[in-house]
């Protein structure tokens, strides 16, 4: 399932919901907005993201009709873009606060999100499968953690933070093993792209890259990923 276009992944993990926002917090990013069924769009920024609690906190709106639509319980449309890169989802608004006598809308994190992806490899959310991760460590023997995505280019997994700190960006790792639904084990080398602390919530959110895998290994991965894919969008269309 190699595609060279843009593709949606419906996301619905939570910490990764979490850590597109805060990319788009930390860059002061503009987002647009529309309000329960009025289509007109109007231009916002994230003021926090709070992981923990599982909320995001938006900045008052310019347009004094608008800030007058929202009311607890409104439906907000958001639309943001991280590098180009299009986010999309609903929420609602929670409460509107006082942050030094000007408002902010507070809202809970979604149920799903829109995010077109800008892969060489479709990449898909695991959701009602655990798939898992053993990479052999020097001392320890290996490390596990579970699989939060996969493509047939490479994967997500979740790791505690004390397993990740013994691995580093660019390593590459020899006979790492991934657990695949229905008992199937695959073994590969990886190399460890990128390596991202989540302290609050005490784990770690590790990116890989298949560097040798066999063509029947890569295919019965791709299998995979189309399963899942099923999934999300059966998940998404409740």
């Amino acid at each position: 399932m190699s595609l060279n276009h843009e593709q949606e992944q419906v996301v619905t993990y939570k910490p990764y919901m979490v850590g597109l926002l805060k990319r788009l917090h930390s860059s002061r990013a503009q987002v647009s907005i529309s309000i329960d069924r009025d289509r007109t769009v109007y231009n916002t920024i994230i003021l926090d993201v709070d992981g923990k609690q599982q909320l995001l906190f938006l900045d008052e709106l310019n347009s004094e009709t608008a800030h007058k639509k929202i009311r607890k319980g409104s439906v907000i449309h958001f639309d943001g873009r991280i590098k180009g890169v299009r986010v999309k989802f609903e929420t609602k608004v929670l409460a509107i606060e006082d942050n030094n006598h000007i408002a902010m809308y507070r809202l809970s994190l979604p149920a799903q999100m829109l995010y077109q992806q800008r892969r060489r490899h479709y990449r898909a959310t695991v959701l009602h499968h655990h798939l898992g991760i053993s990479i052999p460590v020097p001392l320890k023997n290996h490390i596990t953690g579970s699989i939060v995505d996969i493509s047939a280019g490479g994967f997500c997994s979740r790791l505690t933070l004390s397993e990740s700190n013994v691995i580093q960006e660019e390593q590459t790792v020899f006979d790492a093993k991934i657990n695949l639904p229905g008992q199937s084990t695959i073994t590969c080398d990886i190399e460890i792209r990128s390596i991202r602390h989540y302290p609050e919530q005490g784990y770690a959110l590790v990116g890989g890259e298949f560097k040798q895998i066999e063509p029947n290994q890569k295919t019965h991965v791709e299998r995979v990923v189309a399963m899942l894919d099923r999934d999300q969008r059966r998940t998404a269309s409740f």
